[in-house]
């Protein structure tokens, strides 16, 4: 009997989407944005020039820049860290400066070397961000729910992300799929 070990290959196989990591920054230390977040999204909002030339019928396009987005939803836990302070930032009605955190999206996929239970690193960026809470909500008996989005305040850093001493480190990291 033969089998097609095509099957077991881990190239067919999408990720979920435990395997990227959200980590906030507060106070001195990333917190991970984990339990009580529902849904964290990512949307690099590519922003386009198009132009037509004389001799052509068709539009050429650019990308010019970046205006990406984070939207979220999560439940209130006071005890997350994370979520407490996304909260605090709406409902203090937080502006300019006192509205913004630094946030690392961490690709648990991609290693640089091998995870250990002293050092786990992983291709990492980081943004500065704005936060703006759209919604705090709950009908009577159920659970209140913070939502908003989570805006790039000017380029990423590229680097990567130890998840054991919780440290970015800016640079140009190559991890398992990068080629």
């Amino acid at each position: 009997m033969k089998f097609n070990l095509q099957i077991f290959d881990e190239s067919r196989a999408a990720l979920l989407r435990n395997a990227i990591a959200d980590y906030a920054e507060i106070g001195d230390e990333f917190e991970l944005m984990g339990t009580g977040f529902t849904t964290l999204d990512e949307s690099p909002n590519a922003q386009t020039d198009s132009e037509t030339y004389i001799n052509e019928t068709t539009a050429s396009s650019d990308i010019t820049s970046y205006e990406t987005e984070f939207a979220y939803e999560s439940r209130l836990i006071p005890s997350q860290k994370a979520i407490y302070a996304l909260y605090k930032m709406g409902r203090d009605h937080a502006t300019g400066a006192d509205a913004q955190l630094t946030y690392v999206r961490v690709d648990l996929f991609n290693p640089i070397g091998t995870p250990s239970e002293e050092k786990a690193e992983y291709k990492a960026r980081k943004f500065l961000v704005a936060n703006e809470v759209s919604d705090i909500e709950g009908n009577g008996g159920e659970k209140i729910s913070v939502s908003g989005t989570l805006h790039a305040v000017g380029d990423p850093v590229q680097g990567k992300f130890d998840t054991v001493t919780k440290t970015f480190t800016a640079g140009d990291f190559s991890g398992k799929y990068d080629a």
